[in-house]
């Protein structure tokens, strides 16, 4: 589960957002919706820990993680959807990588 406790975001005096409470728990889909500049991204951000909060904080269940990918258009154009999807984990696509080498090798098989 991850949880935003009390989480707010000022810029100067200006409050991105403020006091916000919410808990992402195991087994449901959720999407985040709102107009150009609504603090989307910026939110995603904070739960993933790229950026801090101005107050509150944000728990992750021990032994769960967040994948991230960049919001970028083209950067991952080169990529199939599977090691796209990977790729939020940087870690276990350098494993998938490393495993992918040895099994291209001749002298190696499934």
């Amino acid at each position: 589960m991850i949880s935003a406790n009390n989480v707010t975001l000022r810029f100067g005096k200006k409050a991105l957002f403020e006091d916000v409470n919410i808990k992402f728990t195991e087994g449901n889909c959720y999407g985040l919706i709102g107009a150009n500049g609504a603090g989307k991204s910026t939110f995603l951000k904070i739960l993933s820990g790229e950026l801090e909060t101005t107050n509150g904080d944000i728990s992750i269940t021990p032994g769960q993680r967040m994948s991230v990918l960049e919001q970028d258009h083209f950067k991952y154009d080169s990529y199939s959807v599977m090691d796209t999807v990977i790729l939020g984990n940087k870690r276990l696509y350098e494993i998938m990588k490393e495993k992918d080498a040895i099994y291209a090798k001749e002298d190696f098989s499934d």
